[in-house]
């Protein structure tokens, strides 16, 4: 009987075992595979739709556009109506330094470019346009959660905070460029310097 448990014991381990060992982690399921998802934008640009695609298990790289279009716009004194357009481009690396079976921690550099278009009201000519244009850097620490045990394993909900430089340059000719690093607490937020989407992987 006793030699009975002990084979049943050891086949229950070596099961655990084989099944730990089979295990993968969100970040190496992913390999090779893209996602396709939304993320916020920042200064009012359009907010981004973008691709994430993991070259292996221990980087991504992410590249995303944002578009708006607004017609029907009025500048002041003037009778004729024409359009604004504005645009949002984001790039990122991030580098997955922890993963579990359902959620992978990351850091992600990245850039992300925004103009807004607007009327130029530092010229004299009716209906003159320009673009405000915005470059911001960041440096921020992410996680990408994946709802595998609701049978959604490659649905993904995420989130970061970071730090980053911003880079405003205004349309108006002689307009002094700003720059601002942002250290104030307000600006490590999700809602504020942070980044929350979601990504669809195929």
């Amino acid at each position: 009987m006793s030699r009975v448990i002990r084979i049943l014991a050891l086949s229950v381990l070596v099961g655990m075992i084989a099944t730990a060992a089979s295990a993968q982690t969100a970040n190496q399921r992913l390999q090779g595979m893209t996602g396709i998802g939304y993320f916020n934008s920042f200064n009012d640009a359009p907010a981004i739709i973008g691709v994430r695609h993991w070259l292996n298990e221990g980087m991504a790289v992410d590249f995303g556009v944002g578009l708006g279009y607004e017609n029907n716009q009025f500048d002041t004194g003037s009778t004729a109506s024409t359009s604004l357009f504005d645009f949002a481009f984001d790039v990122g690396l991030p580098i997955a330094f922890h993963g579990e079976e359902n959620m992978i921690v990351y850091f992600r550099p990245g850039v992300t470019v925004g103009g807004i278009q607007d009327f130029d009201a530092s010229t004299p000519a009716l209906d003159d346009k320009g673009y405000d244009i915005a470059i911001r850097g960041e440096v921020a620490v992410g996680g990408e959660f994946f709802l595998s045990q609701f049978g959604w394993p490659n649905l993904s909900f995420s989130g970061q905070i970071g730090l980053g430089i911003d880079v405003i340059t205004p349309m108006e000719e002689g307009a002094d460029t700003t720059v601002s690093f942002n250290t104030e607490v307000r600006d490590v937020s999700v809602t504020e310097s942070g980044n929350l989407g979601f990504h669809i992987y195929f």
